[in-house]
């Protein structure tokens, strides 16, 4: 039997040393953007005639026959042509998807110029020291702070990306899955905005961006007052951009470090399975019946949303031996010494104080620990029912 294969993504920064290949890149972007939303609106038209939808196997066909019949067409490497294409039906995928489940409509849109900004390559992606060799292209130099992490992986496809007029190269490579042993040792988390607490009695807290939050809303004002086409306009929309990823890029790293730290410390985690979604809705209501508190909800909506709860569980789930998501409903208001429920009990976010017992500590923590492992503390998570999340079944079976 095969050794069981993961994938891991690696971010290197694109460094083309000549003009050509700069020009090369930004032709091949609008290529791209135009095949795309060619082959969207093949879709609605075959959608409108026929009632029947088209597979990316029937686009591969056509793409095919149209690299034969398009002059220059087969200039562009036809590994970048299909990713393209498989783009668009992942989009068209999660469209059905969120029809079958209610969630709402998302069909795929065609791409402006200021929408597209990847290329993706599907095959024959090769990295030998400091290259990336495209398909048909040849090599351009790449740069990595620390080098390859994955020296023995397998490069399986890549997306050349355009970010604040820088070039990335985000290549998947294949390696051995890890091995993550059970340590014995469990933790619940209990999920705050700004902040995660662990029944261990640590408290991390998210980086502050305050400083670049009051930059980004300095240039939105800014964005708003300038002419629209003006070079003014575009630089204040470059330096907007700028900082909008120097905010994502500390978030991301958080929650790298802290569930590398979380999976490290403990085999089994137990999480609240929160429902980002719907806890970020609007309360703005309608004319007729307008909501209550729409400020200070919006505020607490850019808070969550700004934790990134969803993104620090994805990672812990590849990371972590074991992820249980528990209810979360009443793991804040339940005692974890006596059981007493109360609303009173939980004076502030950071604050618990039972109004029965007394008892005051991390009481949402240990509640979602005991709720996740079954434990014998009172309390329980008040009746929640643990859903096992383990993130190596293949290696298991």
């Amino acid at each position: 039997m095969p050794d069981p294969i993961t994938y891991r993504q690696v971010t290197y920064r694109l460094l083309p040393q000549k003009k050509s290949a700069w020009r090369w890149l930004e032709r091949v972007l609008e290529e791209q953007r135009q095949l795309y939303n060619a082959a969207l609106q093949e879709r609605e038209d075959c959608w409108r005639k026929t009632g029947k939808t088209l597979t990316w196997r029937d686009q591969f066909k056509s793409l095919t026959r149209c690299r034969h019949e398009i002059p220059g067409m087969d200039d562009i490497p036809v590994a970048i042509q299909r990713g393209t294409l498989k783009r668009l039906d992942d989009a068209m995928q999660g469209f059905f998807k969120r029809l079958e489940n209610g969630s709402g409509a998302g069909f795929p849109r065609f791409r402006g110029r200021r929408r597209r900004n990847s290329i993706s390559i599907v095959s024959g992606i090769r990295i030998r020291g400091n290259a990336i060799h495209v398909p048909r292209y040849g090599p351009m130099t790449v740069r990595r702070h620390g080098g390859n992490p994955y020296p023995d992986g397998v490069p399986k496809s890549a997306t050349l990306k355009r970010e604040g007029g820088k070039w990335y190269a985000v290549v998947a490579v294949a390696i051995p899955a890890p091995v993550r042993e059970d340590n014995g040792h469990a933790i619940g988390i209990d999920m705050n905005a700004g902040q995660i607490a662990t029944s261990d009695g640590a408290v991390i807290a998210a980086p502050d961006t305050g400083r670049l939050k009051a930059r980004v809303k300095r240039y939105q004002k800014q964005l708003s007052r300038q002419r629209r086409g003006s070079r003014r306009r575009e630089r204040t929309r470059a330096r907007l951009a700028k900082t909008k990823r120097r905010i994502a890029t500390v978030r991301h790293n958080w929650h790298h470090r802290t569930s590398c730290k979380l999976a490290n410390a403990a085999g089994t985690i137990v999480i609240e399975g929160l429902e980002t979604s719907r806890m970020t809705r609007s309360t703005k209501g309608t004319v007729t019946k307008p909501g209550r508190n729409v400020s200070a909800k919006a505020g607490m909506n850019r808070e969550i949303l700004a934790t990134g709860w969803a993104a620090l569980r994805r990672m812990l789930e590849y990371k972590a031996y074991r992820v249980i998501a528990v209810d979360p409903r009443y793991t804040s208001q339940t005692c974890a010494a006596c059981g007493h429920v109360d609303a009173r009990s939980r004076r502030t976010r950071d604050r618990f104080h039972c109004v029965a017992c007394g008892h005051a500590d991390l009481n949402a923590a240990a509640n979602i620990l005991a709720s996740g492992t079954g434990a014998s503390a009172r309390g329980g998570g008040g009746g929640a029912r643990p859903v096992n999340r383990e993130n190596d079944r293949r290696l298991a079976a």
